[in-house]
């Protein structure tokens, strides 16, 4: 018997690859012609058990989990085999505000996801989640609400960074690396629980920048506005809602004529004319600048 045929005849056929290293316990694991694969222990009686252990040998305890495929790969940079790598992927990084019951935080990311997920713990306050898709569409998790139910669990407020899914297994290194990058970004400079690349590409164009030249350009374009806090958070908002007066003054709770008094102004102070593009995203980075 090959494991084409044990496919067939069990529904919960998986590799070592697919069970995340909590779960691993609940499977019998056997050597085949295609590697090591597992049978959910509930779903295979004694004797049947019996019987496959003459076809197959029992495999070996220390099988490398995909946890440990993940770590081995990233942080370790070692070379390691992926029976199948996975069509698409992406990092989610995570950080407590203070050391957390591992274990525990640990079995409740896994059921967050109708699949197993690898996490992999690089301090006693934060790690990251691998997230693998295979060939069939899974509906994606929505990270804006699991931080409201980890808060109520844990009662702490933990920190996400949610990349963007990659599907050049390739490049997983240096997709990596630009994702981590992302999230320590992102730690500077978002206060909220939630950070994706779409929040979090433009402070990394201000990162990029030099102290002295990024001080140069928000002195230049928010040429005497720079003490006004009140005001460059308006026009922050009014940018955010792509320059509509209407939906920045619902926001801020003021009424919209008001709204409109203190972009004009700020257009007097500045010269900047922040309802065209070019100026608008020059203003709009020198304020994150000069605010956060």
């Amino acid at each position: 018997m090959k494991a084409a045929q044990l496919k067939q005849l069990y529904s919960n056929y998986t590799t070592p690859e697919e069970v995340s290293v909590h779960a691993y316990d609940s499977y019998y694991w056997f050597d085949t012609d295609e590697g090591p694969v597992g049978l959910k222990r509930e779903e295979v009686p004694e004797r049947e058990r019996t019987l496959l252990l003459e076809l197959f040998p029992k495999a070996d305890r220390e099988i490398p989990l995909r946890e440990d495929q993940w770590r081995r790969l990233l942080f370790q940079r070692e070379e390691a085999t992926f029976q199948r790598p996975p069509r698409r992927y992406r990092f989610i990084f995570f950080t407590a505000p203070h050391s957390v019951d591992q274990e525990a935080l640990h079995e409740a990311f896994q059921a967050l996801f109708p699949f197993p997920v690898s996490i992999i713990w690089t301090d006693g306050r934060g790690g990251v989640i691998i997230e693998e898709q295979t060939e069939r569409p899974v509906e994606t998790i929505a990270f804006d609400e699991v931080t409201d139910v980890l808060m109520s669990d844990f009662d702490m407020k933990i920190r996400f960074y949610v990349s963007e899914f990659y599907e050049d297994f390739r490049s997983v290194h240096a997709h990596f690396a630009f994702s981590q990058t992302m999230a320590e970004t992102a730690s500077r400079y978002l206060p909220g629980a939630l950070a994706t690349p779409l929040n979090t590409a433009l402070y990394l164009y201000i990162d990029s920048l030099k102290e002295e030249n990024r001080e140069i350009l928000a002195s230049n374009f928010l040429n005497g506005a720079e003490s006004d806090g009140e005001l460059l958070d308006t026009v922050k908002v009014f940018l955010e809602h792509g320059a509509n007066a209407s939906a920045a003054a619902k926001t801020l709770y003021m009424h919209r004529n008001s709204l409109q008094y203190r972009i004009d102004k700020f257009t007097e102070l500045t010269g900047m004319d922040i309802r065209q593009f070019d100026a608008g995203v020059l203003v709009y980075l020198s304020i994150l600048h000069i605010r956060y």
